[in-house]
C-alpha cells in the first residue's frame, strides 16, 4: 500500500512539474525555430472581383514548415500597397479574405489555421487531439511571422504600413504576435478579450454545468497560456492598438475587454457597437466593423482618404 502511494505521489509530481514547465517556459525560442527562414512561395488563381485578384498562397520555410493562406491583391499594378494580416474566425481561416473582397488598394493574406476540427468529438476523441490542437494555436504565431517574411519580399508592399487584425477567433493572437515581431504599423483586436482562462470558462458555461465549466476554462487558460493576451498586451506599444468590440456580445464580456484594454500601454484606442458577437452570417455588422476601421487606419496614416 505504501509503495502503491509513493507511486502516486510521484506521478502527481510528474505531472506538476509537467504543468508548471508549460506555465512558466518562454515559446520566443519556439516561436523562432518554428518561424525559420522563407524558403519559396506558391501562388495559386482563384476566383476574385473587380477590384481584388484573389489566391490561394502557400509558403514554405527552409525545413518544412507550410502556412496556407488566402490573398487578395489589387489588380493595378506597378504601385506598393499597405498589407493587412487577417486572422479570422475558427470556422474562416484563410477564407476570411472573402469578406474583405471589395476594399480598395490594399492588400490582404488571411493565414489558416494548422487544424481541421471534427464536426463532432467524444471525450476521449478530444482529450486525444488536445496536443495537436494546442501546437496548431501555438503555431499561428510563427505562421504570421513567416507570412510577414514573405509580404516583405514583395514589391507591391508597402512594408511600413503592415497591419496585424485579428477578429473573433484569431482575436488573441494579436498581443503575442507583436511582441515577438514589431514590423507592424498597427495592431487591431476585433471582438476580443484577456484572460482565456475565464473567457472559456464564460462560454462553457453557455452549454454545460458549473464545474466542467470550471474545469475546462482551468485547463485551456494553462495550455494557452503561452498564447494569453494578458501576459503580451502591454509589449505591443509603442504600436497603435486599436480594439473595437461589442456591447451586447454574448461570447466575450464586456470585463474582459476591459481588462484588456485597461493593461495595455498607449497608443491605444477602443471603439464600442451596438452589437452582439461578429458572425459570418451577418454582413451588416461585418460591413460596419470594416467601414471602422477603414476609417481609422486613414487616420493612423495607413490608407488614403479617397
Amino acid at each position: 500500500m505504501k509503495k502503491a502511494f509513493k507511486l502516486l505521489m510521484v506521478g502527481i509530481l510528474v505531472m506538476l512539474s509537467g504543468l508548471a514547465y508549460l506555465y512558466l517556459r518562454d515559446y520566443a525560442d519556439y516561436f523562432g525555430k518554428q518561424r525559420g527562414t522563407f524558403a519559396h512561395a506558391i501562388i495559386t488563381a482563384a476566383e476574385g472581383d473587380s477590384v481584388s485578384e484573389k489566391s490561394w498562397l502557400k509558403i514554405e520555410n527552409a525545413d518544412g514548415f507550410i502556412v496556407e493562406c488566402g490573398l487578395l491583391v489589387p489588380r493595378e499594378k506597378g504601385k506598393r500597397y499597405p498589407a493587412i494580416i487577417l486572422l479570422g474566425g475558427k470556422a474562416t481561416g484563410k477564407h476570411a479574405v472573402d469578406y474583405a473582397l471589395g476594399i480598395k488598394d490594399v492588400i490582404i493574406a488571411a493565414p489558416d489555421y494548422r487544424y481541421e476540427p471534427q464536426e463532432k468529438y467524444s471525450v476521449t476523441e478530444f482529450l486525444a487531439d488536445v496536443p495537436e490542437i494546442r501546437r496548431a494555436l501555438l503555431d499561428m504565431i510563427p505562421s504570421v511571422m513567416l507570412l510577414t517574411d514573405y509580404l516583405f519580399t514583395r514589391n507591391d508592399v508597402d512594408t511600413s504600413k503592415l497591419v496585424i487584425v485579428g477578429y473573433s477567433f484569431g482575436a488573441p493572437f494579436v498581443p503575442c504576435i507583436l511582441a515577438h515581431d514589431k514590423r507592424a504599423a498597427v495592431a487591431a483586436i476585433v471582438y476580443g478579450g484577456g484572460d482565456l482562462r475565464t473567457l472559456i470558462r464564460h462560454n462553457v458555461r453557455r452549454y454545460e454545468g458549473a464545474f466542467l465549466s470550471e474545469f475546462v476554462g482551468q485547463f485551456g487558460g494553462l495550455l494557452l497560456r503561452p498564447i494569453e493576451p494578458m501576459r503580451y498586451v502591454e509589449r505591443v506599444s509603442p504600436v497603435p492598438l486599436l480594439m473595437i468590440n461589442g456591447t451586447d456580445d454574448e461570447q466575450i464580456p464586456r470585463e474582459n475587454v476591459e481588462l484588456l484594454y485597461a493593461t495595455a500601454y498607449e497608443p491605444k484606442k477602443i471603439i464600442w457597437i451596438e452589437s452582439k458577437h461578429v458572425h459570418p452570417r451577418n454582413p451588416e455588422l461585418t460591413a460596419k466593423i470594416v467601414g471602422l476601421l477603414q476609417e481609422e487606419l486613414v487616420s493612423l496614416g495607413i490608407l488614403d482618404d479617397e
